[in-house]
């Protein structure tokens, strides 16, 4: 049996795609100038309107469910020096529709023949999944992310004369948050971004080198602002830091992770600094449940040890 696959046909070619969660602050004014297009994953009205629809039919449930979307703009080509501030304020157009259909060719690679395709013509695409939990998704994204990443511009039919940014969201029912929208925040927070840049960039006045750039949310950062040091005696194994954990947690902290994902992977955020979010763990050493929060929270994940009790005290306080 083949893929279920659902098409739509494209509008506009400029792109001025959206979050698909209205909890996210969306700017009434100037849109495409103020959407953080290295953060979010956006999808089309049309796309947001289709996975909607598609998960009414699935709520109220049960059983897990996860959701993963894929978006692909194009950046225009700007005759100016690559270091310009100007670069970063580059329109952004939909790609062919021939060009996201070379993408789904890999993408279907790694996925059932019985999960749902849903696909707007040259925008993007997403992918129900019933019954896949958080760490089934976080192994699908994977091999995803590792099909598409074979991708090279000056290889794709026709070869690629623009920027092009392929970008993935991906978030499971119930451990997003309790409802629909919880799930779909998450899923517009980017988990992987690929950036292919075509053989000949006329913004540089010359021919350079195809490059294929993924961007992907590391697991631990190079410094962190919060972290502490403690007794030798009481400090984790190996290089990973221990941290004196609080008597309470902050709110801004808290609404990172769900408190149903924090029980049961025995965690509790610590700490933010910009897109590493410090999480102290009964296990820092548990590469799942590491994988786990980073599709949750959307962010790189910093984990440190504790005292099991501390920690235990405060996953005691539901939040």
């Amino acid at each position: 049996m083949g893929h279920c696959e659902l098409l739509l046909r494209r509008g506009s070619e400029s792109c001025h795609c959206l979050p698909l969660s209205s909890i996210q602050v969306v700017p009434s004014q100037d849109q495409e100038e103020t959407i953080d297009n290295d953060n979010v994953t956006p999808a089309s009205p049309e796309m947001n309107a289709l996975i909607r629809a598609k998960l009414e039919g699935c709520f109220p449930r049960s059983t897990p469910l996860s959701l993963l979307l894929l978006h692909v703009s194009q950046l225009e080509q700007v005759h100016i020096h690559p270091q310009s501030a100007l670069l970063h304020k580059r329109q952004r157009y939909h790609a062919s529709a021939s060009f996201l259909e070379q993408v789904l060719v890999n993408v279907r690679r790694a996925i059932r023949d019985d999960d749902e395709l849903l696909i707007h013509e040259g925008t993007g695409a997403a992918i129900i999944f019933p019954g896949v939990d958080l760490q089934g998704v976080a192994g699908i994204v994977e091999r995803v992310s590792h099909h598409v990443d074979l991708l090279q511009a000056e290889t794709v039919i026709p070869p690629l004369r623009r920027e092009t940014d392929i970008a993935l969201g991906v978030g499971s029912y119930p451990e997003s948050g309790p409802s629909v929208e919880h799930l779909l925040y998450h899923v517009s927070m980017m988990a992987h971004r690929f950036s292919l840049r075509p053989a000949i960039s006329e913004q540089l006045g010359g021919g350079m080198s195809t490059t294929r750039e993924e961007v992907e949310t590391p697991f631990g950062c190079a410094q962190h602002d919060d972290q502490h040091q403690a007794p030798k005696d009481l400090q984790g194994q190996g290089n990973i830091p221990f941290m004196q954990l609080p008597d309470r947690l902050p709110l801004r902290l808290k609404q990172l992770i769900p408190y149903q994902v924090a029980l049961e992977l025995s965690c509790v955020p610590v700490g933010r600094n910009h897109h590493c979010v410090t999480v102290a763990m009964a296990d820092p050493s548990n590469s799942n449940a590491l994988r786990s929060l980073r599709v949750v929270t959307g962010l790189a994940i910093f984990p440190v040890s504790c005292d099991v009790a501390a920690l235990n005290t405060l996953l005691r306080k539901k939040w």
